[in-house]
């Protein structure tokens, strides 16, 4: 936000701080520090994006020491910034934060120093092990605790009871039951637990790209996005609703984060959009939709490409590819319901005088759009994401000193460390907590078990097993954070989707994309809690309507389970080109069904029609589509009638 008219008042962006604080427990950290706790927290998070930054060009230690030090830094970050109740103190760690502290670090070096020692005994464990393992266990519990929330605790203790107590479980999900040193021995000694897949994605790509994300941010790039937001829909009808949802497409380049994105960017443009005649409810929702989408925006679509890439073993560029066809229906689709209700309320957009000027911004910032190409242009060369990701860090510094307004010098530099640092907690924590889960799904064999149970349950049909799988996904996601949801709900459903032959790319995509999507759907949506704090409106009234504007988005997965033209999976350039047209035009449709208005009010009957020409269009195929033209012709052609007619009779 600039000068130039794009400002928000100071006091929004408080706002917006302060809903996400209420509605989001990563975002209760003590904030008002003592000056010392400041300070060892600025040392601490410099040298933690230090040490990855290096290591991510000159080499990594060995990846269970690496992982070690990674969550060890993360915990001994936690204790400084989370308290452990709200009457804990708040300007300082407590007593109980100190012998914690000291814990994690003990904990971390004893890692490190006896990996070695651990594999020259051939993986026999010794008593020492056992305990120092029990601490690791607990402190990330505790750590979920206070970051991620109950949803995922639960979840984790929930897993951990049930390796231990299977052998009372009736029916199908009972098993022998594991006692609890070899419960420890699989979530601290072996690669599946608290030092798994989970905590080693989050160690090497999630960090150094959380740390990009914050240097493009600090180097002015969000100004940038959101002028331009504004110079391309500001001025059109419903003009705040429309920059709203450009420019969560655009933000959602370079980050990740629904609720976050609603707290930033909704403190901004949930005010305009109520100003020029938008109800506060779907305000909101716009907002909430909007920035739901930016999770599944390539390139770092909320860092779960990253995951995707490395349980697919696939480059990271084809994930990103494959996601923009969705992600453009997903946009295309809330912008035409906001095109809709404004035509139908009559809203106008922004004055001239409130629209920034795009010339001076692109002068200023845009520049600062460059590291994106290298990174985008690295990775298509096939270099390793860990390569892109450095040399990007290097472009973006030094593309920002060419002009005073992008300058990252230490008084920018240090704060982005901190606050990527602190970016980096959330996400760790809940990785290592889904290392829990993964372990005791490998352990027990639960996942298989439900896989068999779903397919029965379906019959067979994939069409009934591709709902079980969504609803699986979406209940998952409830509370949690996208990246942690991904990786539990992944366990699960990508087993079953894969035994009913489903593709892996197609199966990863439709999982993924339900375990973002639950951020909008009610009754737990964190987005849409977000953005009905901003609004003043109720939760529930924010969340059916965002629900409603991120239909598209429910829709579009099941069809390129079908049809992995929608993912850039096809013989030929022109099949992938006809998928996306009839798709767009689909979802123009699917907009025009919901909102129940294409230049009159349309009859029930008349909905339907478009609906069902929407949902045959999106799917790509010759004959759904000749189907989808000749319904969505009738349909226009009636509007048509009915609008002659009731001209006629004024």
């Amino acid at each position: 936000m600039n000068k130039d008219g794009a400002t928000g008042d100071t006091t929004l962006e408080k706002q917006g701080e302060q809903v996400l604080r209420e509605a989001s427990q990563e975002s209760r950290y003590r904030s008002d520090l003592d000056v010392v706790w400041k300070y060892a927290i600025l040392v601490l998070s410099c040298v933690f994006v230090l040490y990855h930054i290096i290591t991510s060009r000159y080499g990594m230690p060995p990846m269970f020491k690496h992982r070690a030090i990674h969550l060890g830094a993360i915990l001994c970050l936690t204790w400084l910034y989370y308290p452990a109740t709200k009457q804990s103190p708040q300007k300082r760690p407590s007593c109980l934060d100190f012998v914690l502290l000291a814990a994690s670090a003990a904990v971390s070096v004893y890692t490190v120093f006896n990996v070695d020692a651990f594999a020259l005994r051939g993986g026999v464990a010794l008593t020492r092990d056992y305990l120092f393992g029990a601490v690791a266990i607990f402190l990330v519990l505790e750590a979920c605790r206070r970051v991620a929330g109950r949803g995922l605790l639960v979840l984790a203790v929930v897993f951990l009871l049930y390796a231990w107590l299977g052998r009372y479980v009736p029916g199908a999900l009972s098993h022998r039951g594991y006692s609890i040193q070899r419960i420890i021995y699989q979530m601290y000694l072996t690669t599946e637990g608290i030092y798994g897949l989970p905590i080693g994605i989050a160690s090497t790509y999630l960090v150094l790209f959380i740390v990009f994300s914050s240097m493009l941010e600090k180097s002015g790039l969000g100004t940038l996005f959101n002028d331009v937001a504004m110079a391309w829909g500001g001025r059109h009808v419903g003009g705040p609703a429309k920059v709203a949802v450009i420019g969560s497409a655009l933000v959602g380049m370079i980050s990740g984060s629904a609720a976050t994105n609603v707290a930033t960017s909704g403190a901004f443009t949930i005010p305009l959009m109520k100003k020029v005649g938008y109800k506060a409810y779907f305000a909101g929702a716009v907002e909430a939709a909007a920035s739901t989408g930016g999770q599944i925006m390539p390139p770092i679509m909320g860092t779960g490409a990253f995951i995707m890439a490395e349980f697919l073993g696939i480059p990271y560029i084809k994930i990103a590819a494959a996601a923009v066809i969705p992600a453009v229906l997903y946009f295309a689709a809330v912008y035409f319901q906001v095109d809709i209700r404004a035509r139908r309320t009559g809203l106008r957009g922004l004055p001239e005088d409130q629209i920034p000027k795009v010339g001076k911004t692109l002068l200023n910032y845009g520049h600062m759009f460059i590291p994106i190409v290298v990174l985008i242009w690295l990775l298509m060369e096939q270099f390793t994401p860990l390569y892109a990701a450095f040399y990007s860090l290097l472009a973006t510094w030094a593309l920002s000193l060419i002009r005073k307004d992008t300058r990252l010098g230490p008084s920018k530099l240090l704060p982005m460390a901190v606050s990527a640092a602190r970016s980096c907690i959330s996400l760790s924590v809940a990785m290592a907590s889904a290392g829990f889960i993964v372990a005791v799904l490998s352990m027990t064999g639960i996942g298989i078990i439900l896989a068999d149970n779903i397919v029965a349950l379906s019959h067979g049909y994939l069409f009934l097993t591709l709902i079980l799988c969504m609803v699986v996904s979406i209940i998952l996601g409830m509370g949690l954070p996208t990246s942690a949801c991904y990786i539990i709900a992944a366990s699960i459903a990508i087993p079953i989707l894969r035994e009913m032959k489903v593709p892996a790319l197609q199966a990863h995509m439709f999982v993924f994309y339900y375990s973002c999507l639950s951020t909008v759907t009610p009754p737990v949506a964190l987005a849409s809690y977000v953005a009905a704090g901003l609004s003043g409106s109720s939760t529930n009234e924010v969340g059916w309507a965002a629900f409603r504007l991120a239909l598209a988005g429910f829709i579009v997965p099941f069809f390129f389970i079908y049809s992995p033209a929608m993912l850039l999976e096809a013989d030929s350039n022109l099949i992938i080109a006809w998928a996306f047209v009839s798709a767009f035009i689909g979802t123009a449709l699917l907009a025009v069904a919901i909102e129940g208005y294409l230049y009159l009010q349309l009859p029930v009957l008349l909905r339907m029609v478009f609906f069902i020409a929407a949902l045959t269009l999106i799917e790509p195929g010759l004959t759904t589509d000749c189907v989808g033209f000749a319904l969505s012709a009738a349909g226009l052609g009636f509007v048509f009638h009915l609008r002659r007619s009731a001209m006629k009779s004024q």
